[in-house]
Parts: structure tokens; C-alpha cells; sequence
């Protein structure tokens, strides 16, 4: 391999051969080893597949499997073969891997590879990226492939070629025998490449610094992937924004990717870009992120670790996609002491070169000044931002340098003398530049050792300017260790962002006597350079120049030309007064003069605009190509380039053929905006024959909707003229599309890829007239805008013919009105505000509202915004200045009008509305007239007829409730509310009657329910209320079922209407009807200020007192929570059967007595101050009542309740009532009378307990039924049992015991005799009253019952005992007589006192002292199972047990407590059933109640000697004799 000079002569070369494979050892030296060779004939179509292209150190050392198919050859051959692996890839000697016949599924007929069997291959000494077979055998036409083992390397070869060599015939010498061979360039491997970090600046602890990622992908990067970016040690201290630019030249990451940018524990970054949704395919991607440098130098590069990973939320797991790469990074220098552009004169900028515009070749002078002193040879590099580019030799040969550095050139030739020794230090000779080489944005220039610290010096340099201004505009200088700021750069002077040259039409001009199209052209430019208004002292200012391309022509009246300059989306164009437009005798250029006080701002203000600049022209009269237009700025008149300002170059449009004819007609004359035309027709002429193939596209104004069905593309009112088919009946109606644009959609009607198989599909020169349905824009569209285009484009590409025709002017009609109350919705008749709501189509300064139905509207008292000024006002109508800033256009915009009277009757209303631009109301800017769809309807009057009444719940149930039904209804209840209305309009079937109550402000009134909800007028209205939940209305609708042309309510005529409402509190409330109809619209209403109830308060009361018993005067405690209520007077309302004290001190602190409170019998007291004042103290009344003998039960549901009502100022003025739950009535606890209830019996003991909890009384008084008589006086009839004092003086009609000590608390017994009625008295009670010493009841019991009367023959109940010692036993004896044979009894119970018990040991210890009584056999006839009570059971061996008349007794041991019990009574109960336990029970007959002995107390002497065991000394009778002895016996045999 050789180089050659120009003239052929040798420069340098190889020594040796070029070797075919790196790899070829030295001692492989036959011809075929040294280098390529050349074969007869190309094979064809040969695939190389991978299983896996990743790298073999990232896929966990596994080979890839690699296959290379299909080979086929027309004959029979026998060769060799030779296969070169790409250098670096290297193929497996393991040949158990190798497979000679894979792939035969695919490939028919298949056979193994190489011969019968398959022929392996070799891999060479040392070569082992190659295989060799020294010989092989393919068989015609059969399809041969195979598959083996190869390592992947970590990339493609970058020395050498990146294919595999296939060689059939490699060893022969002869190109006849070198039969075949194919380069097949290898898949790429799955390895990163091209990875690069670039930056802006590399000064340490620059906050603002931008920093540039690039990388080259191989395998698409799915869901979850991604790619990671991380940085080693050196990288420490970078803080990334995570946000990304995409730069020029790289491919474009998918929109939905994230970025995250986190400085890690270690304090280095790492970048993750995670895929979301649309992988990242292969591609070459560069982006640039916002980043804070470190804080402190770093000396050494880092490093940046690129890579793309299945799954970046699991980094650091590394599942690779494609091999990392590592790439170096960048120091950080400390700081520069300066640097920047050096600022030129007007001068110097001259003599330098100086040129701003875009992609012109531009000089820039930079100034530098150094921290540190250079100690070697060392690069400088000089960083312009994206989009400059510095030459490849930037130092330029030492004749013409193009690098400056000599004080004699680096301000412009031989201007030395004019150096500016004060700011700069001369760049001396010795120090002058070595080298500069450029590489885009960088200019490295190489510096010897010289330059001093802290002088400023300066260099002249060349860079070619970008097209446009960068983004980030700044410059840096890095050199010895030291970088500067970033110093601000300077603007293009071009126009900024991307101008546009926009078309109305691109078709020709016919030429001749033709009159030609005038198109209007739309240039949109921002500029950078401001041009300037007319100077007070010159005829004209600044220039915008516009050159067309050639053929061209502006359209001019005696060389004055027509624009329309403005702000881009201003409504207004700049005045023409401030302007000049002049077209040059080529008609080709424009000249627009600033003739007045208005510039064109640029972005050097800091403050720019961008411009919308339409010019008319005449299209070329044949077709061309696009050709670019220029814009150009100028600061003064005469255009110099000394006053150039922007040069803008724009890409133009092309010019095709126009149509033969093309014609629009608006057939229904309809103009106004938003509205529907039917019948626009159009007629369309080409030139040229229409053919299969092609597409015909008619495009609307911008604006004009003229689709009918958007999903299925219809036109809107398609309508063929003149076929009877269509036009193109095989390819079949045109399609209508919609693109949603600013300013509205931008349609079109389009026939494309028309079908009609034959040629032309449609003849040339022919009318296609159609008609189609269209809706009108809000106004009339832009000047450019306003055409209708019509293009023929050939299906072979490009545009045929085009043409336009002229739209109509739109009449605007204002948009979105509204029309409707402001503070709700009132009745004919009555004031109200109202709303006029609308958006107006063009901006304007006044508005003209006027009210054409219902009649008698009037404005005359109605006013406006104080800002606004009324210019008229008369009857329905007012004219209103909105003054500055008045109506914008496309901004919504309301007017309230105050205080209007609206019109008589109700209905739908009718209203025109019309805006002007001026004052004077003479140019007329948007309209709505005879309005109606979005205006009110003004609903009726309903009428309140009658007060309304509110009943409570209390009254409808007056039975249940009679005291609660003679109050007020209060608050916080149900109740019925009635109204009696009419309504001034009839309303309908399946109309709504809706009714809603309201509290002061904004607070919620009653609450209400459907049930018992009716209309009653002449009958009952069907209808079906249910609640609104959001509102709590009740909207009822009117007969339902009924056609809606049905009259549900008649107009005027009353009707009563009842409701359960809920009063949520005594505040005003306020109701509103009104009646809606079956289109939800008002018809009638109240307006909402019918005035509501007065329910009174819900008076909280709490009734407390410390005793209650039976008919005591008692003092109750009232606690009355009046809820803020002022209160003179309190009412007070007792139970049934309570009276208040009418004593000489009345019923409490200002208590009165009063009558009964009505038909309840209630008793009443008030309370209330002598003086009148209100009550200020309403807890802790205290009131004295006489309780009844009972709990009183009461009528309804009211029972013990005590109510109290308030009462205010005037006579009755309640101002709430409440209830509270009284207390019951308390019995005397432990209360009981205790007798034996036999018929007739006379002086039988009758016993009485009771319990007090206070320490009084001294008076006992018993009142019994009638019939009883009770006995106290005679001697033996009373027994005091645990009565104080010994025995009271008794008095025995009534009955009374007067105590000798009084009574404390405890409990009480007491018996006296009694002669018994002969049967059960009708009411059967006893009333027991303790009273104190000044009769005053301390405690009773009323309606104690006593015991049924039962005729049997017992009586006479005996008990004695031998001693009564406490803690001692002694011997009881008790006894009963009975005076007939009685039968049907089969025990009697003896019950002992409390803490009693008896001292039965063995059977015989219990003695029946009558052997006539007949005894259960055996030892079971007494039970003394338990130890309070001893049952003697009877004999029930017959069906009837019998007891003789006689007198019967039994005794038995007992074991007397240390203290006898207070209720010291003995039982004898007579039981129908051995089951029986206690006194009380079902299955007793009767009880004896016996009153009990004392400690101490002698027994009576009749009874003494039995008691004391004389009969135990009688013989005993056989009968008992016998079971005493069996008894001994079985206790002898049984003792252990």
C-alpha cells in the first residue's frame, strides 16, 4: 500500500504484504495466507443469524450460536472453504457444538453441510477467527447451511472490515478453480458506540453549566428499560437538573420517556432515562442537561460509564442490553480572571470584519487575562455555542494568518497605531499561536510559553455563524488550568425563531388579457434588530425589504403598494398613516418605510413582537419551483449595508397550474356566523384529464365546517348537480375531513385515489358542479384566509393545478348568549337583576340590549356598572358603553343590568342584541336578533291566597297526645304545613310543582318529606313528590301518566297544598314555589319571599326530686334550658294527679298555683317575677307538689311527663314549650301485709313490714280493704315485733299507731289481729302512710295487695318455744287447728324468721305431737332439707288425703341467732303440693303469718309445756314408736 504525491512520485508505503487477516501468523506463508485474492463468481443471498449479538462478557461467558444458510449451487462441486470471522470474533473448537444440518425445516431438500455425514471444519494455528474445510462436497440444488459456536467480541472491528468472507476455492491458484465468494457485513454488535461527554464549561462551582450526552444504541430499549449514565470518583460533585434538551443531528428519544438525575451517597451522578410506554429503538442520540459543576477542582478526567439495561429500577442488577461503554470526562479548572468579546467601535467592527448575520463567516476579537503563568507549551480551547463552527486550520498560513494576534491586525489591518495600550497588553511575536485546528463549536490553539499574569490580552479569530441565535448564547476559554466565565455571546441578526411565507393560492396566473389572480402572501418574522419609527428630523425611518423570487409581481397602484402589518393576533392592523409600501420598477422588491411614531420591536429590546406582514402579489404565469424570499431590515431609508439591520431568508412555495374554471355560490344567501348554509355550489374545470390515480381536494375558508359525519368522513349535504350518480360513481362520493386550528377547523372535500377504470376517469375542460352543506365561521375569516382552494394532484405525486376563489364576508353574530336572572329567577312583574352573557366576534366599545317579548319590559330605572356609561334608556331598551377595554374579541364577557321591570304575562323571552365599534353607533360590529334559545323564560305568578298554617305532629294525634296538641309547633319537629295558593299560568301535565323552604341568609330551612304530601283543589291532584337530595326540595310531578298537553293546575284558581315539614330552627324562614315544566323551565313562582311559620322553641327541661313518696308534699327540681330565649313567664304543667302547694307560701320562689289546664286535668303553677322582669335564673327551681297515691299512668302516651312553656313580652306570647320525664311515684320499699286469707276468720294475726330511708315518723296508719276489721287495742292483738318504744298507743278506727320513740331508717314489722271479710273485697289493697309528728306524710305505700279469701277450715296458729337465749337451741313448737276435715293438702310449710335455722340432727328430732295427723309413711314426712324451713309432708298413698278436724302441733329443734331479725315472723303455710318452698308460692292454699319471739321472751303459758318437751314424755303410739326405732337403728347400722 502506497501514498503518491500530485505528480505520481512515492511518499511512503508498506514494506511487506498486506496481510488478508491480522491474525496470520509468520509462518503461514502460502499465497493464500498473504493477502485477498480475487474469485469468478459472487454467491448470492446468504444469511449470517446470531442468537444473541451481545458481547461474550456480558452473556455469562456463552458463545453465541451463529447460523450461515442458505448455500446452494447449481452443480456439483467439490472445493475448499474458507469463512473469516469479522477481527475480534472468534469460533469454537469445541465441534460437539457444530451442527451440519440445521435449519433443514427450512431448507428443502437439505443435506448435511460439506458431504455425507458432514465435514467438520478446522479452525487455523492461531487464526481463530477463521474456518477452513480443506474439502467439501455440495450436491446441485439442494439447500446447505450450518450452525457453530462463536465468541462475540465487545465490538465490531474498527481497523479492519466488519465482514464475514465466505471463499469457496480459497487454496486455488486459478481464478477457473477460485469458484465463489460473498462479503457479508456482520450485524452490528450489541455494544455501545460514539459515546461522548461534552460541556459548556468546566470552571469550578459553575451554577449554570450545560453539559452534552452522546451515544449510539444497537438494540431497542423496551418497557421498564432504559438507559444509565453514572460517573466514577473524579465525576464527584455535578448536581444535574433532571430536565433534557434534544440537540441538532441526534434522533429523538419517545415523548413519554423520564429522566431522573440523582448525586448519589458517594457524590457522584447518575442518569436514568426509563422507557414508559414506546421503546427506544437503535438509533444515535445527543442531549444536553442544566448542571452545577463541582465546588472544587478536579485534576484528573473522570470517567462516564454509558450503558442500557433491561430494567433501570433494579440498578445497580445489570440485565445488559447492550455493553456498557466507558468514556472519558472533563476537568474542572479553576477560575479565569477574565475573559469576553472585546467591545468595538463602529469602526473597529468595520475593519475587522465584523458581521452578525446568519451563516455569514464572521471575525470576533476576545480579550483574556491569566491568573497563573504558563510553565510550558499548552492548548487553549476556545468553546462557541451550538451552531458556530470554527475552520479545520484556524491559524492560517503565516502570510494571511487568520488567527490575529499581532498588534498590528487584531483591530483590523495596520492599526497598530491605534492600539488601545491602556486596556491590552501587546501579544509579543515570541508568543504567537503554533497551531489552531478547529472542530465545530472548539478552536484549539496551541500557545508557547509567555504570556504574563494579570495582562489582558487579545485575539482576532474567524467562525461561521449560525443560521439562527443559540439558546444557551454564551462563550468560554480554557487554558493553563483556568476557565473563564462564560461570557455572553451576541444575537443573529436575522429574524428570530422560523419565519414562514404562507399562500393563499400556489396556482399561475392565465397571463394575457386574463386579469390575473392577486394572491395574498402572509409573512410571519420576529425580528431581532428593531427597525426604527420616522426621526423627527428625516422623511422616513426604518426598511422592511421584501424581495420575491423571479416571475413574482406585487401589486401596486402607481408604484404604492397594499399590506397588512400587525402584531401577530392583534385585531388591529398598524395605521396605514404610519407607513409607506413602495414597489421598485421590477415589481419584484417592496419597500415598507416607517412613516410615523410606530417601530418594528425586535428581540434586542428585549421586548419583541412577532409581525404578521400580508402582501399581494400575481402569481407567475407558468409553473416553478419554490424559490426562497428574502427579508431585510434596514435602520435607514437608503438601504446601505452600513445600516442593515436582519437578513432573513424564507422558503418560498411552488407555482402549479391553475383550474380552467372554479366557481363558489352561497345559493342561500346566508351570511350571518355560526349559522348553517344548505347550498353552497361549486363548480370545478381542470385543465387537465382527471385520471385513476389521481386526488381532487377541495379545502374551505378556515372556518367553514363542512363536515356531516366526523367518524365516518361524510360530507355534509353532499349533493351531485347534473349526474344522475355521481361524478365518479365507481370511486363514489367525496370524503370530508376536519383539522382543528387556531382560528377554527380547517376542512376539506377530497376524492382520493380516484377508481374508475378507464382513462381519463374524467375528460379535462368538463364541469364537476356539486353541492354541499356548510356552517358558517363565527366572523369573517383573515384577509389570507378567506378563500376557497381547489387542487389536483397527480397519483404519481405532485401538484397538478390549483386555484382559489373569493369566500363571502361573514355577518358575526355574537356567541354563547345568555340571557338570565343574575340573583335567581323572579315572577312576571317584579324587578329583578339580570345577566346578558355572550363572547363577542369582534372587539367593540358599546351594546345595545333591547327586550321584544313579553311586553312592558322597562329599563328606565335600571342601572349598570358605575364604570360603564348608559347612553340610552327608554322603555325595553338601553344602549350601554362599556368604555376601555370595552368587548374583546373571543372573551367571554358579562353585563349585570340592575333594577329591570320585567314584562307582563310570563313566556319565553325574545331579545336583539348588537355591539358597536364607536360611540356614535355607527359602525355596527356583532349582532343576535329575535334571540331566544339561550334567554330566559319568564315564569308566572303564584300567589299566596291565605296565611299559611303550621299544625304540629302533636294535634293531628291529640288522643295520644292532649297536652302536647294544646302547644305551638315547635322547632326540630314534624308537622304539617298548609298553603292555599293560585297561579297566574296554567300548568301541564308531567309538569313539577317544586317547593323548597329557606332560612335568613343562605342557611337551610325547613326540611321536607313526601309522605302525606296532597293537592287539593276541586279533588286531589295525582301527583308523585319525591326529595331532591342535594336541594331538599320536594318536587311533585303532576299527573304523570297524562299527555303533557293536559292542564294539571287551572290558572287562577286556588288550591290547597299540605306538607310535612321539619322547622330546623325558630329563624325567619321564607318559601318558594314554583312550577317547572315538563322541558325543566320555569313556568310559575312566588319568588321565593312568601313568608313562613313561627315555630316556637324546643325548651330542653330536666326533672329531678330526692324522694317521691305516695301523697307527700314534695319538692321537685326543675332545670329549664329556655335556648336563648327571654322568658317572663314559666308556665309549669304536672302529671295527672300531682297538685301544686297551695299553701300560705304558695308552690316555691315565685310559684303560684293555677287551674287545671284544660280538659287534661293537668294541674298548673306559674312562674314569674312580681315586678315583670324576665326570668334570668330558669335551673334549679324549686317547687313543692303533692304526689298521688300511684305512679300516675296519664292519657295517650304522656304518662309522668312534666311540661313547661315560656312566655315573653304580651299577653299569650309563647316563646317555647318542652317536656321532660317526671319521676314515679315511690312506694315505701319492703312494704308487705301478711295474713291468712280464710273466709270469715276472725282475730287472726295480720302482719305488716316496711322500710324508711329517712329518720322520721311517729305515725302509723293502715287503711284495708273493705270488710276488714283490724284490731290494735285489745290486749294480746298487737305484737310490735321491731317497732321502737314498746307498745304505741293505738287508736283502732282508722286504724293508727302512734309511736312512743320515733322512726329512723331501717326496717319494720309490726302485726295486729284482724276479723277477715268472708270473701276477696273488690279492690283488694292496703294503703300503710307513715306521718311525722306534724302529720306530714313521711313515707306510704298505697295499693299494697293483699291475699285472695279461700274457704278452708284452719285457723288458730299457734308458736312456742323452751328459752330464747341467743346463740343457744331451743325447742319450737308450732301448731295450727284445723276445724273441719280438710282435704286436697299434701304438706305444710313452717318458714322461719331470718338468720333462723333449725337443729334437726336426725329424723327424730322433728316430733309430731298429734298422732292423728296423717303423716307420709316412713321417715320422709318432714323435710328439713334445708335449714330455714321444715316441711311435714302427708300421707299420699290414696288419692285423697284427709285431715281430721283436730288441733295439730310440731316441734323440733332450733338454733336461735345472737340476734333476732327486724322481720321477725314465722310462717305456717298450707301447700296443695309437696313442691312447694316458700309462703308466696302457687302451690300454697294459705299462710299463717306468726309473729316471732324476742330474745329473752317467755313463751305464753298455755303453750309453755309443750314447748319445754312434756309430751315428748308421752307413751308414744305405736305407729310412732315403730319409726323412731327403725330410725335409731339405720343411724346405728350406718355410723362409720
Amino acid at each position: 500500500l502506497w501514498l503518491e504525491d500530485a505528480q505520481g512520485y512515492p511518499l511512503e508505503g508498506s514494506r511487506n504484504t498486506v496481510l488478508y487477516n491480522p491474525k496470520q501468523a509468520a509462518s503461514q506463508t502460502l499465497f493464500y495466507h498473504k493477502s485477498w485474492g480475487m474469485y469468478a463468481n459472487p454467491i448470492e443471498n446468504i444469511l449470517i443469524r446470531a442468537n444473541d449479538w451481545r458481547p461474550y462478557q456480558i452473556t455469562g461467558s456463552q458463545d453465541a450460536s451463529l447460523t450461515i444458510w442458505p448455500i446452494t449451487f447449481t452443480m456439483a462441486t467439490q472445493t475448499s472453504l474458507r469463512i473469516t470471522a469479522p477481527f475480534g470474533f472468534i469460533w469454537s473448537t469445541d465441534w460437539t457444538q457444530f451442527n451440519a444440518t440445521t435449519n433443514c425445516v427450512e431448507l428443502q431438500p437439505c443435506e448435511p453441510f460439506g458431504g455425507v455425514g458432514g465435514v467438520l471444519p478446522q479452525v487455523e494455528s492461531t487464526v481463530d477467527n477463521v474456518l477452513v474445510w480443506t474439502q467439501v462436497y455440495f450436491n446441485p440444488n439442494v439447500k446447505y447451511g450450518f450452525q457453530h459456536k462463536i465468541r462475540i467480541p465487545l465490538h465490531n472491528p474498527r481497523t479492519s472490515a466488519n465482514t464475514f468472507y465466505i471463499e469457496f476455492g480459497y487454496k486455488e491458484p486459478d481464478i477457473n478453480n477460485r469458484m465463489y465468494a460473498a462479503a457479508i457485513e456482520s450485524p452490528r454488535v450489541a455494544s455501545l458506540i460514539n459515546c461522548r461527554v461534552g460541556f459548556n464549561t468546566n470552571q469550578v462551582g459553575w451554577l449554570d453549566n450545560r453539559m452534552q450526552f452522546e451515544l449510539q444504541t444497537m438494540t431497542p430499549i423496551g418497557v421498564n428499560g432504559g438507559i444509565v449514565i453514572i460517573g466514577n470518583e473524579n465525576t464527584k460533585g455535578f448536581a444535574f437538573t433532571p430536565e433534557y434538551t434534544m440537540l441538532d443531528g441526534s434522533d429523538a428519544f419517545p415523548a413519554d420517556v423520564t429522566l431522573t438525575a440523582i448525586r448519589q451517597v458517594d457524590a457522584t451522578s447518575r442518569i436514568t432515562i426509563k422507557v414508559q410506554s414506546t421503546p427506544i429503538g437503535p438509533g444515535y442520540y445527543k442531549f444536553e442537561m442544566k448542571v452545577s459543576n463541582p465546588t472544587a477542582r478536579i485534576t484528573t478526567p473522570g470517567k462516564w460509564t454509558f450503558g442500557t439495561y433491561e430494567d433501570v429500577s433494579a440498578w445497580p442488577d445489570k440485565k445488559y442490553i447492550d455493553n456498557e461503554m466507558v468514556t472519558p470526562g472533563f476537568v474542572i479548572s479553576n477560575r479565569m480572571q477574565h475573559a469576553g468579546f472585546y467591545p468595538l467601535s463602529r469602526v473597529q467592527e468595520i475593519a475587522t470584519s465584523r458581521e452578525d448575520r446568519p451563516g455569514y463567516m464572521n471575525n470576533v476579537v476576545i480579550e483574556f487575562e491569566l491568573r497563573n503563568r504558563p510553565e510550558e507549551v499548552k492548548d487553549m480551547t476556545v468553546k462557541a455555542p451550538h451552531g458556530f463552527a470554527f475552520e479545520d486550520d484556524c491559524l492560517g498560513p503565516p502570510s494571511d494568518p487568520k488567527l490575529k494576534t499581532s498588534l498590528n491586525t487584531v483591530f483590523g489591518d495596520n492599526t497598530g497605531g491605534s492600539w488601545p495600550a491602556g486596556d491590552l497588553e501587546e501579544w509579543k511575536a515570541n508568543v504567537a499561536p503554533l497551531a489552531c485546528r478547529g472542530e465545530g463549536r472548539e478552536a484549539v490553539i496551541t500557545i508557547p510559553v509567555g504570556l504574563q499574569v494579570l495582562k489582558r490580552y487579545a485575539f482576532r479569530i474567524r467562525v461561521q455563524n449560525p443560521l439562527n441565535s443559540p439558546d444557551w448564547n454564551r462563550w468560554t476559554l480554557d487554558y493553563n488550568s483556568e476557565a473563564s466565565d462564560p461570557f455572553q455571546g451576541f444575537n443573529i441578526w436575522t429574524a428570530v425563531g422560523k419565519p414562514l411565507v404562507i399562500p393563499t393560492t400556489y396556482s399561475r396566473n392565465q397571463g394575457g388579457s386574463v386579469t390575473p389572480i392577486t394572491n395574498p402572501v402572509t409573512i410571519m418574522f420576529r425580528p431581532y434588530k428593531t427597525v426604527p419609527s420616522k426621526p423627527s428630523n428625516e422623511d422616513r425611518g426604518g426598511v422592511i425589504r421584501v424581495e420575491a423570487p423571479a416571475g413574482f409581481k406585487f401589486v401596486h397602484t402607481n408604484r404604492e403598494c397594499e399590506i397588512d402589518l400587525r402584531v401577530t393576533g392583534a385585531s388591529q392592523a398598524i395605521l396605514r398613516r404610519d407607513y409607506l409600501c413602495e414597489v421598485d420598477a421590477s415589481e419584484t422588491n417592496m419597500n415598507i418605510y416607517m412613516m410615523g411614531n410606530t417601530e418594528i420591536r425586535g428581540e434586542d429590546t428585549g421586548n419583541g413582537n412577532e409581525y404578521q406582514l400580508i402582501v399581494y402579489v400575481n402569481n407567475p404565469t407558468v409553473p416553478q419551483p419554490a424559490s426562497d424570499w428574502i427579508l431585510n431590515t434596514f435602520s435607514k431609508e437608503n438601504r446601505e449595508p452600513a445600516y442593515s439591520l436582519d437578513e432573513t431568508t424564507i422558503p418560498g412555495f411552488p407555482i402549479r397550474n391553475d383550474l380552467w374554471r372554479f366557481l363558489v355560490t352561497n345559493n342561500d344567501q346566508e351570511f350571518n356566523g355560526n349559522q348553517k348554509v344548505n347550498d353552497v355550489e361549486i363548480v370545478m374545470n381542470f385543465r387537465d384529464n382527471i385520471k385513476d390515480g389521481d386526488d381532487i381536494i377541495l379545502y374551505a375558508p378556515r372556518g367553514f365546517d363542512i363536515v356531516g359525519n366526523p367518524e365516518l368522513n361524510l360530507c355534509e349535504n353532499y349533493r351531485p348537480v347534473g349526474v344522475s350518480n355521481d361524478w365518479f360513481p365507481f370511486t363514489g362520493a367525496p370524503e370530508c375531513k376536519c383539522e382543528q386550528v387556531t382560528n377554527g377547523p380547517l376542512c376539506r372535500l377530497e376524492w382520493l385515489g380516484i377508481s374508475e377504470g378507464k382513462d381519463p376517469a374524467f375528460a379535462q375542460k368538463q364541469d364537476i358542479t356539486i353541492k354541499i352543506g356548510s356552517r358558517n365561521p363565527p366572523k369573517t375569516p383573515f384577509i389570507s384566509d378567506n378563500f376557497w382552494l381547489a387542487e389536483h394532484h397527480s397519483g404519481f405525486g405532485g401538484l397538478l393545478a390549483a386555484q382559489v376563489a373569493q369566500s363571502w364576508d361573514i355577518n358575526p353574530q355574537l356567541a354563547d348568549v345568555v340571557i338570565t336572572f343574575a340573583n335567581g329567577y323572579r315572577s312576571a312583574g317584579s324587578q329583578a337583576n339580570l345577566d346578558v352573557i355572550f363572547t363577542p366576534v369582534n372587539d367593540a366599545c358599546c351594546l345595545e340590549v333591547q327586550a321584544e317579548f313579553p311586553t312592558e319590559f322597562d329599563f328606565t330605572q335600571a342601572t349598570v356598572f358605575a364604570n360603564y356609561d348608559v347612553l340610552q334608556q327608554e322603555g325595553p331598551r338601553m344602549v350601554v358603553n362599556l368604555r376601555t377595554p370595552g368587548l374583546i374579541a373571543d372573551q367571554k364577557f358579562t353585563l349585570r343590568i340592575y333594577n329591570v321591570r320585567l314584562g307582563r304575562g310570563g313566556g319565553q323571552t325574545t331579545w336583539n342584541l348588537i355591539t358597536y365599534a364607536d360611540a356614535g353607533l355607527t359602525v355596527k360590529a356583532d349582532e343576535r336578533l329575535q334571540f331566544q334559545e339561550g334567554a330566559f323564560r319568564l315564569p308566572g305568578k303564584i300567589a299566596l291566597m291565605t296565611t299559611p298554617i303550621l299544625t304540629s305532629a302533636w294535634k293531628e294525634s291529640a288522643v295520644m297526645y292532649p297536652v302536647k296538641s294544646l302547644f305551638l309547633p315547635r322547632v326540630a319537629e314534624w308537622g304539617t304545613a298548609e298553603f292555599r295558593l293560585s297561579f297566574s299560568q296554567p300548568v301541564y301535565a308531567q309538569g313539577k310543582l317544586v317547593i323548597i323552604s329557606q332560612g335568613a341568609g343562605d342557611t337551610k330551612g325547613y326540611t321536607l318529606r313526601t309522605d302525606g304530601f296532597v293537592i287539593i283543589g276541586t279533588g286531589q291532584v295525582d301527583s308523585t313528590p319525591v326529595l331532591d337530595p342535594v336541594s331538599g326540595s320536594l318536587q311533585a310531578t303532576l299527573k304523570a301518566n297524562r299527555p303533557a298537553s293536559e292542564v294539571a293546575l287551572l290558572a287562577n284558581t286556588p288550591y290547597t297544598i299540605s306538607i310535612r315539614v321539619y322547622p330546623m330552627n325558630d329563624g325567619v324562614n321564607t318559601w318558594r314555589f314554583d312550577t317547572v315544566d315538563s322541558m325543566e323551565g320555569f313556568t310559575n313562582t312566588n319568588d321565593g319571599d312568601s313568608a313562613g311559620f313561627n315555630p316556637v322553641l324546643n325548651f330542653l327541661l330536666t326533672v329531678t326530686v330526692e324522694r317521691s313518696p305516695p301523697k307527700a308534699v314534695i319538692e321537685v327540681i326543675l332545670d329549664v334550658d329556655p335556648k336563648g330565649a327571654v322568658v317572663r313567664e314559666l308556665l309549669v304543667i304536672a302529671p295527672p294527679g300531682f297538685t301544686f302547694d297551695d299553701g300560705p307560701n304558695g308552690c316555691g320562689d315565685m310559684c303560684v298555683p293555677g287551674q287545671a289546664l284544660g280538659s287534661t286535668g293537668r294541674r298548673t303553677a306559674t312562674i314569674a317575677s312580681p315586678t315583670g322582669q324576665p326570668l334570668t335564673k330558669l335551673t334549679g327551681l324549686r317547687i313543692r307538689v303533692q304526689s298521688p297515691e300511684q305512679t300516675p299512668i296519664g292519657s295517650g302516651s304522656e304518662g309522668i311527663m312534666w311540661f313547661v312553656e315560656g312566655r315573653g313580652q304580651g299577653v299569650g306570647a309563647t316563646l317555647g314549650w318542652g317536656q321532660g320525664s317526671g319521676f314515679a311515684v315511690t312506694q315505701m320499699s319492703g312494704t308487705a301485709v301478711y295474713y291468712a286469707g280464710v273466709t270469715g276468720l276472725m282475730a287472726t294475726q295480720i302482719a305488716f313490714t316496711f322500710s324508711l330511708d329517712v329518720d322520721a315518723g311517729s305515725t302509723i296508719s293502715i287503711v284495708p280493704p273493705a270488710g276488714f276489721l283490724l284490731t290494735c287495742s285489745v290486749e294480746g292483738s298487737m305484737k310490735t315485733i321491731s317497732l321502737p318504744g314498746g307498745r304505741p298507743n293505738c287508736i283502732d278506727d282508722p286504724l293508727q299507731l302512734q309511736l312512743q320513740e320515733p322512726l329512723t331508717r331501717g326496717t319494720y314489722a309490726f302485726a295486729i289481729t284482724a276479723d277477715l271479710p268472708p270473701q276477696t273485697p273488690e279492690v283488694n289493697t292496703f294503703n300503710i302512710i307513715i306521718q311525722d309528728q306534724y302529720n306530714k306524710v313521711v313515707d306510704s305505700a298505697y295499693g299494697v295487695i293483699g291475699e285472695e279469701i279461700v274457704n278452708i277450715g284452719a285457723e288458730s296458729p299457734t308458736l312456742a318455744w323452751s328459752r330464747a337465749d341467743p346463740g343457744q337451741p331451743t325447742m319450737v313448737t308450732v301448731g295450727i287447728t284445723f276445724t273441719e276435715d280438710t282435704s286436697n293438702l299434701q304438706a305444710l310449710l313452717i318458714m322461719l324468721p331470718d338468720n333462723f335455722q333449725h337443729d334437726v340432727q336426725i329424723p327424730i328430732d322433728v316430733q309430731n305431737l298429734n298422732s292423728r295427723f296423717p303423716l307420709a309413711p316412713g321417715v320422709e314426712w318432714a323435710d328439713t332439707s334445708e335449714s330455714n324451713r321444715i316441711k311435714i309432708n302427708l300421707d299420699d298413698a290414696e288419692d285423697v288425703t284427709t285431715i281430721p278436724a283436730d288441733t295439730y302441733r310440731f316441734s323440733f329443734p332450733v338454733l336461735m341467732p345472737p340476734d333476732v331479725p327486724r322481720r321477725n315472723i314465722w310462717f305456717l303455710a298450707l301447700c296443695s303440693d309437696r313442691s312447694c318452698r316458700q309462703p308466696s308460692d302457687r302451690q300454697v292454699v294459705v299462710s299463717f303469718p306468726i309473729a316471732g319471739f324476742a330474745l329473752y321472751e317467755i313463751a305464753p303459758a298455755a303453750l309453755k309445756v309443750a314447748a319445754s318437751g312434756a309430751e315428748r314424755r308421752r307413751p308414744l303410739s305405736g305407729h310412732t314408736f315403730v319409726l323412731s326405732l327403725l330410725a335409731l337403728l339405720l343411724s346405728y347400722v350406718l355410723q362409720p
